[in-house]
């Protein structure tokens, strides 16, 4: 597993490669096509699968004001990437000056002279260069001129709509967690450090918490409401759980949080690294008359999450 933060000035580093470019966030089930297609093509000419992405989405730099929410951070991205079999990443900072290359420079100063492409896989509707000029047409004028293979690869569809970051984005947000499982082909997840809160799950309702700082604060965060989960805990140690993400309406907090309640685990881990993978939505946020009501609540809500896990497991 390799992964280069500037384009490789070597044409002799990867052997025949085949290469696909691409922000891909998510890594769902859309760009997984593209990939596998990527690693049978390499196969098929004994090269390397070679994949070009950015470390932060093109669309902050070229639209700044405009909020944008990642799927995936620059880690979970590379680590999605490695778990489907590609060894060589180049992961670029999207920059201005990038932003105004050409698509023919690109094609030539990078993909030719310095990577020495032997074949490219795109996706159904790539575009890259400046203004998107690399089109499907473009690419294919410029490859039958060079002697470079390309291959197009077709949208995966879920019913009648293609899979798209855009939709997983919005369907993330809304709390649909089934349906983007679907459209990952894993479970979504939210990495962050475990800091200090109110301390009021634990002493006032009896449902002790590990408060959520995620990694990246442009994370995607689902709507607000309960969910089940399963923590990860450095080493790999997987439990189950509920999560909450609000406001605490109860208690008037004013802030939102992301407070995780894991079942039968009352280890200190504050200050460490966790992550969450959302398993299902178990209800909205809503507001209690009393703590009494909220903590019958939890005790529901704690039922609904286990029915929750087990399916998932018989699910696997």
């Amino acid at each position: 597993m390799k992964i280069y933060h500037t384009i490789p000035d070597n044409k002799n580093l990867f052997k025949n490669p085949v290469v696909t470019i691409g922000n891909f966030d998510g890594v769902h089930v859309g760009h997984r096509t593209i990939f596998t297609k990527l690693l049978e093509r390499a196969r098929k000419i004994s090269g390397d699968a070679v994949v070009i992405t950015f470390s932060s989405h093109p669309r902050k730099v070229l639209y700044p004001d405009i909020p944008l929410k990642i799927i995936t951070t620059s880690d979970e991205k590379v680590n999605a990437l490695f778990g489907l079999g590609i060894d060589n990443i180049i992961m670029l900072h999207f920059t201005r000056e990038m932003a105004q290359m050409s698509a023919g420079d690109f094609y030539n100063d990078i993909l030719i002279t310095k990577i020495d492409a032997r074949e490219l896989v795109i996706g159904y509707d790539h575009a890259f260069g400046k203004n998107r000029e690399g089109t499907i047409e473009f690419l294919t004028a410029l490859c039958s001129r060079t002697g470079i293979g390309l291959t197009r690869v077709d949208e995966e569809m879920i019913g009648d709509r293609p899979i798209s970051s855009t939709w997983l984005r919005r369907i993330i947000e809304d709390g649909d967690i089934p349906t983007a499982r679907k459209l990952l082909g894993r479970n979504y997840s939210l990495s962050g450090m475990v800091v200090r809160g109110e301390g009021r799950g634990g002493r006032l309702l009896g449902f002790p918490t590990a408060n959520i700082l995620p990694d990246d604060e442009d994370k995607v965060i689902p709507a607000l409401g309960s969910y089940s989960i399963v923590a990860v805990l450095p080493g790999g140690r997987r439990i189950g759980g509920m999560l909450n993400i609000g406001f605490n309406p109860t208690f008037s907090a004013g802030r939102q949080t992301i407070e995780a309640h894991l079942f039968g685990f009352s280890e200190d881990i504050y200050d460490t690294a966790i992550t969450v993978e959302f398993v299902g939505r178990i209800r909205p946020e809503k507001r209690f008359d009393s703590p009494e009501e909220l903590i019958a609540q939890l005790r529901t809500d704690r039922a609904t999450a286990m029915a929750q896990l087990e399916e998932h497991d018989k699910k696997k």
